[in-house]
């Protein structure tokens, strides 16, 4: 397809270093974050950082529940 420009991938991952089933992996793209390849650019590494661990924490299943002592 001449003239489409192709959407950057961002993979990412959570380890919790548990074992060596506890890396979960995943991939996304700019497309699918609403980027452009100029806004990606233009954001800071903690900006970065941020919108990633939101898309990487999402697949983390976590939990917790109150209990009497």
């Amino acid at each position: 397809m001449k003239g489409t420009k192709m959407s950057k991938k961002i993979k990412y991952w959570c380890d919790s270093g548990a074992n060596i089933h506890s890396c979960r992996k995943g991939e996304t793209s700019l497309d699918e974050l609403g980027l452009t390849e100029d806004e990606w650019s233009e954001m800071t590494d903690d900006e970065r950082d941020e919108v990633m661990r939101e898309i990487a924490l999402e697949r983390l299943d976590w939990g917790y529940r109150l209990e009497d002592a």
